[in-house]
């Protein structure tokens, strides 16, 4: 992108002195770098102008642009513009730009979304030529063909008041079945990632496999009546208040909520830990995948994911980061060959039968 020459009021440019370009700034810098032995990461051409990723509002934003892009900005020399909303946004802003026209170079999303678009032809593949980093990531965060990877995990267990429930379910088949705990169970609605991940499992459970949900919606209309929950954060509301005393949580809130003082605990599943994920995509049409690469490689560094987790709670997927002092001994922090309790959802096929799952939920509940 070329720079304007600044003017004087009127447009007169006769005795204004061209600026240098930032192409050439980086490319003089990288040259005296290179030559003096002290060069720093950089990308070395044309494409360490700008790149722009997704990230969510709110804690994320706050993250990115405070420490993270700062960090990247001056290693590499480029600049980030963040692209902001939630995971399903990404669907409708991929799709009106078409694949060899990205709006963005790397997509941070849950890999219920990130499946879509993939079968749609949106993403490249990564390898540890260009993502060094994914050399480190536990097995649960890499894809076949390392078509993505995951780079944060929020690993999901059963959550209970413990002034109130002496003796915490143990599985989801505990927690389905235990006559004591009608209707103080909560419930998320189909609509929710969380929900339709609960309904998959199930489906594990009381069918044999995944795509047997009508076995699983048959156990949940047995619950009935209960309330529908749309939101993990009102979930947490609703345990804190006792509106409910148990309930599927991601342990991340679990512990957020613990830190607020509430008397709220979780267990782990005997059945395995159901998760949110955040992965990591780079575009397929992106001009600029040197640079996109380089992003994702910086969010999966050992120093970067323990920021993440400092600041989220999250589970980091790279196994050489150092948890903080205050979480290493926690048994709801999930790293390392804890991540292999994890489990990886068949999205591909989940998502073609989508339409037909929500359709059902909608007649039964």
């Amino acid at each position: 992108m070329s720079q304007q020459v600044p003017t004087r009021p009127g447009g007169d440019t006769s005795s204004v002195r061209p600026r240098l370009s930032r192409r050439r700034f980086l490319q003089s810098v990288a040259a005296f770098g290179a030559a003096s032995g002290i060069a720093k990461p950089y990308i070395a051409n044309a494409q360490a102008q700008q790149i722009t990723v997704t990230s969510y509002g709110g804690p994320y934003e706050k993250l990115f642009r405070s420490r993270l892009i700062p960090i990247f900005q001056k290693e590499t020399g480029a600049t980030v513009q963040l692209s902001l909303g939630t995971a399903r946004d990404n669907i409708p802003l991929m799709r009106a730009a078409g694949v060899d026209n990205p709006p963005v170079e790397v997509i941070m999303t849950n890999e219920v979304i990130a499946d879509i678009l993939r079968t749609e032809g949106y993403f490249t593949p990564l390898s540890e030529q260009t993502v060094p980093n994914l050399k480190n990531i536990a097995p649960i965060g890499r894809f076949p063909g390392d078509v993505a990877v995951t780079g944060m995990l929020q690993p999901i267990g059963i959550a209970y008041r413990s002034d109130a429930v002496s003796n915490p379910p143990k599985s989801y088949k505990e927690f389905m079945e235990r006559a004591d705990l009608k209707g103080k169970r909560g419930i998320y609605n189909i609509t929710n990632s969380l929900g339709f991940m609960f309904v998959l499992m199930l489906a594990r459970i009381y069918g044999g496999g995944e795509d047997k949900v009508d076995a699983a919606l048959a156990e949940i209309q047995k619950l009935k009546p209960f309330s529908q929950v749309d939101f993990t954060g009102t979930m947490s509301i609703q345990l804190t208040r006792g509106e409910v005393d148990v309930a599927p949580l991601d342990f991340a809130a679990v512990m957020r909520l613990q830190r607020q003082g509430a008397k709220i605990s979780a267990t782990l599943p005997t059945e395995g830990l159901l998760g949110l994920d955040q992965v990591f995509n780079v575009t397929k049409g992106s001009k600029k995948r040197e640079l996109a690469f380089a992003w994702v490689n910086f969010m999966l560094r050992d120093d970067i994911q323990q920021i993440m987790v400092s600041e989220f709670l999250v589970s980091p997927t790279n196994v050489t980061t150092t948890l903080p002092p205050e979480l290493a001994n926690n048994p709801l922090m999930i790293a390392g060959d804890g991540l292999k309790e994890v489990i990886r959802h068949d999205w591909t096929t989940a998502n073609r039968l989508r339409g037909e799952i929500v359709d059902k939920w909608n007649r039964a509940m």
